[in-house]
């Protein structure tokens, strides 16, 4: 085949609009439309057309609380919108007493977001006046305010409104967000001149300038189709393929990843506190199949759209397989990208099995070419209430779907769990590395057992986020940050409960991969690792060696489940024993391929983060067990006292209740340590052992 050479200038990057801003704002409008003619053919059956004034009132409110249909069904706002919390676990970080071990409520106090979007976050919105000054806007007073950004900055820290409808009115829903004490700086995505500059910023210039420790970011690069509506009938006007032509072949760039991944990663790796937050794109099955409509049909050419020809065979529509349909710039190792769900409906709007998450007809689904997981998390975006204001002296509220709005809960809950840690470990702030670990490794399964390309790692969890970073504080989960020499393998000998899986998760902020992309063809479905460096997890069982791999998706085949083998396209991996046996030793070992390097291609070190869960003691490395001749805390249920056994003379211990409370201290100073436990109440403790080159913690039960 001929090759044609690939123009960076035609590719969608031009086409970046915030989600429900402009274009998606457009279709939620036309859905609106479908469902009022959707619902005047539902009344016409079921009521009839000779109707009392008692009935149509009836009608009228329930027409005013209209969310969508379900299979020709209407289904109506009611009070719990605030369901968006309760699925993810949210707002049990709102209110004190939810978790063991955390002392008082979660509202996002000092903790700031900052938000990337369309548009001004309207300041005097009701949504955030429970507090002065929430919203800082960085841009020009001339710069316009925008309801999509509002609507974002209120599903972060919305405070709690209730919202009524009809007359008399009738409560419909209410838009509380996840952290409403929290603040926000509020920048457009669009290149603007800051207030104080005379040269315009791009958003990727923003974000060095703002500095963000969490940043939101709810718009795309639709690398697809598209389509238009006409916004008076609702009727499609346009199909626009964002796609290029080589020859008769279409190609598009459909998890692609360019140059925006590439910026965003650089940005990432030399700012590692900076967390970047993502939307996933609402692009599936946009495209002209089986939309039975003669609307005009174009792509992109290098002079501008070019209609198909009659004999051309049409693309596919976006993800017509399911998967493949996530945007440039959304396709970045380092950040985090979000899908959407549906509400989950059942057990008073709580997550208990991985069946009720379902995915959202819209959100983009992965993976990345290459096989990298992309989404990386997902959580509920559809039929949910938000702050809608983009005038001065508005104040307005409006429904609607998109990933524009499942990004900033997860946004929302990071700003929670960092204010936990905050309180947990002396004022520490999450990194980029460590809050996808927490994400990742606290999230509950959602579609197939282990990643996949609908919901990434699974559905968020935030009360298990926040159980876990207790666990750090009392010695019971692993959460730290290390440093990896190339060549050099890094160990920990752990021992399993065997009362849960063994679950290690690790990731890393890799360096930019540059893009080279000669042709056409190069993009399409470029199978090319994006990784830099290739840190590889595995779990050794230490009386069999049988050896245990981390997940990895097929980038070929990536709806079939999730396989256990080598994985050479992620910066996240995770290793999972579902039935380790009960007290058996397990190596934990972080190696690497080939020669670890910096994003100036110089050799270099890297860093990454870890989390363990599933084990009862913390061993060591491997030389340090076999050195250490076993540091021993004896008997391990007692009325009294217990005994630490061989542990180097000047080393400290330090005994945890179960939450994490600090209870005593002191220095060891024989090989046979007593340490008095008679005045606690009965239950279990913790006993950890410092010494110069480690930390064992040790369960004693208390009679």
């Amino acid at each position: 085949m001929k090759k044609h050479l690939f123009l960076v200038g035609t590719l969608a990057f031009a086409l970046v609009s915030a989600q429900k801003n402009e274009g998606l704002k457009h279709e939620f409008e036309k859905q609106n439309r479908e469902n009022n003619a959707k619902f005047d053919s539902y009344v016409a059956k079921a009521f009839g057309s000779n109707r009392s004034p008692e009935k149509q009132k009836e009608i009228d409110q329930m027409r005013s609380n209209l969310a969508g249909f379900n299979f020709g069904i209407p289904y109506f706002l009611q009070q719990e919108d605030t369901r968006q919390l309760s699925n993810s676990n949210s707002d049990l970080l709102n209110t004190a007493g939810n978790i063991t071990g955390l002392a008082g409520s979660f509202n996002g106090e000092n903790i700031k977001y900052t938000v990337f979007d369309g548009g001004r976050i309207y300041e005097a919105h009701t949504a955030f006046n429970n507090a002065a000054n929430r919203i800082s806007n960085k841009e020009a007073t001339t710069q316009p305010y925008s309801e999509h950004s509002t609507g974002v900055g209120s599903f972060i820290g919305g405070k709690s409104v209730t919202l009524t409808s009809g007359t008399p009115p009738v409560a419909v829903g209410n838009a509380k967000g996840v952290a409403i004490n929290s603040t926000m700086d509020s920048y457009r995505f669009a290149t603007t001149t800051l207030p104080g500059n005379t040269a315009a910023s791009t958003v990727f210039e923003k974000i060095i300038i703002a500095q963000p420790n969490i940043s939101n970011h709810s718009y795309g690069i639709n690398s697809g189709w598209t389509e238009t509506y006409d916004l008076n009938t609702g009727s499609i006007t346009s199909f626009v393929y964002n796609g290029s032509k080589a020859g008769d072949s279409f190609y598009d760039y459909q998890g692609t990843y360019n140059t925006n991944d590439a910026n965003y990663d650089a940005i990432a790796y030399n700012n590692p506190s900076y967390i970047i937050v993502k939307s996933a794109g609402n692009y599936f099955n946009l495209g002209p199949a089986g939309k039975n409509s003669t609307a005009p049909k174009s792509y992109q050419g290098p002079n501008g759209a070019v209609a198909f020809a009659a004999t051309d065979t049409l693309p596919p529509n976006n993800c017509s397989l399911g998967y493949d349909c996530i945007g440039t710039g959304s396709l970045a190792k380092n950040i985090i990208v979000v899908g959407a769900t549906d509400i989950i409906a059942t057990n008073n709007f709580r997550y208990t099995n991985a069946s009720e998450v379902v995915h959202s007809e819209y959100s983009s689904a992965g993976p990345r070419d290459d096989g990298g997981i992309k989404p990386d998390i997902s959580t509920v975006g559809t039929n949910v209430l938000y702050a809608a204001s983009s005038a001065t002296g508005s104040d307005s509220w409006a429904g609607g779907s998109g990933t524009s709005f499942s990004a900033p809960i997860v946004t929302g809950i990071i700003g929670l769990w960092t204010q936990i840690n905050k309180q947990l470990f002396d004022n520490a702030l999450l990194n980029a590395s460590s809050a996808k670990v927490l994400t990742i490794h606290s999230a509950s399964e959602a579609g197939n057992v282990g990643p996949d390309p609908h919901f990434g790692w699974g559905f968020i969890n935030a009360k298990k986020g926040a159980e876990l970073l207790v666990g750090k504080s009392n010695g019971s989960v692993i959460f730290t940050d290390e440093t990896l020499t190339s060549g050099t393998a890094n160990t920990k000998m752990i021992k399993a409960s065997g009362s849960e899986p063994l679950k290690v998760t690790i990731s890393w902020l890799d360096p930019k991969y540059t893009p080279n992309y000669q042709f056409v063809e190069d993009v399409f479905n470029n199978r090319d690792s994006k990784l830099i460096n290739d840190v590889d997890l595995r779990i050794i069982d230490t009386t069999d060696n049988t050896i245990y791999y981390p997940w990895k998706l097929n980038a070929n085949s990536p709806m079939t489940p999730a396989i256990k083998a080598d994985n050479t396209v992620d910066n996240v991996e995770q290793v999972v024993i579902n039935n380790p046996v009960a007290g058996r030793v397990y190596k934990i070992q972080i190696n690497n391929k080939g020669t670890l390097k910096n994003d100036a291609g110089a050799a270099a070190p890297q860093n990454y983060s870890i989390m363990v869960t599933g084990h009862t003691e913390f061993l060591g490395t491997n030389d340090e067990v076999k050195s250490k001749n076993e540091i021993a805390v004896a008997p391990s249920i007692t009325k009294d006292f217990v005994n630490i056994l061989k542990a180097p003379k000047k080393s400290t211990f330090v005994i945890y209740d179960l939450s994490g409370k600090k209870l005593q201290n002191g220095v060891i100073n024989s090989e046979r340590e007593s340490v008095d436990l008679s005045s606690y109440t009965k239950g279990i403790y913790i006993v950890e052992v410092r010494t110069d080159k480690d930390v064992i913690s040790k369960k004693v039960i208390k009679e």
